[in-house]
């Protein structure tokens, strides 16, 4: 008898130090230890439109970005840019141009006031990309996500909202001699001389 009064006062006392060492959480305290699976689409959908609004604030035309860019890229990318590593920089940019070619990967622009052989181009096919559009503003950063995978996706979902929220909008049929002003991101590290716009906003005038 007197074991069993032992054994159940242990039992008891070791019960009550269980309880006493947990720690019970609130749902939003577990909401916190445990946020849910990132959602690359819902990400995008939100802060796209946050980024074309910054773009438009902050664009830097490209008829002064690019001979900036010629006369010195690192100070360029300093005074208009964000630096992104190894001699590489992202742009939020701007250009105003008549609409000279059409077809299914591009739009050409025909800028007034750059050098001979600088080309300008909105992608329309496969040259669509989400990662200027993702790096241009410097209010996306790697740190932001879990990990590169989250990153990348972001940056895969901003060009879904390309297609859909810009290019879908576009009259391509009748857009050749047109007035055209593009917004968006631009990378260096293309093709010499080439300025390959990631459009936030496209903006058409005859």
């Amino acid at each position: 008898m007197k074991r069993r009064l032992i054994l159940a006062a242990v039992t008891l006392a070791l019960a009550l130090v269980i309880v006493l060492d947990t720690n019970y959480l609130t749902p939003a305290e577990v909401r916190r230890l445990n946020p849910p699976a990132f959602n690359a689409e819902t990400y995008a959908r939100e802060t796209f439109p946050k980024i074309a609004a910054q773009v438009e604030a902050d664009a830097t035309d490209v008829t002064e970005l690019a001979p900036a860019l010629d006369r010195d890229l690192v100070a360029a990318g300093e005074r208009y840019g964000h630096d992104l590593g190894s001699g590489a920089f992202s742009f939020a940019i701007r250009a105003t141009g008549t609409a000279t070619e059409v077809d299914d990967d591009f739009v050409l622009l025909d800028v007034p006031d750059l050098a001979g052989g600088t080309e300008v181009r909105i992608p329309l096919g496969a040259a669509l990309n989400g990662t200027p559009v993702r790096d241009c503003t410097g209010t996306i950063t790697f740190g932001d996500f879990a990990g590169q995978t989250d990153f990348q996706s972001a940056a895969n979902q901003f060009k879904l909202r390309m297609q859909e929220d810009v290019l879908a909008k576009l009259d391509r049929d009748g857009l050749e001699g047109s007035e055209v002003t593009v917004e968006g991101g631009w990378n260096t590290g293309g093709p010499p001389d080439s300025y390959i716009i990631q459009p936030t906003s496209i903006a058409v005038s005859s």
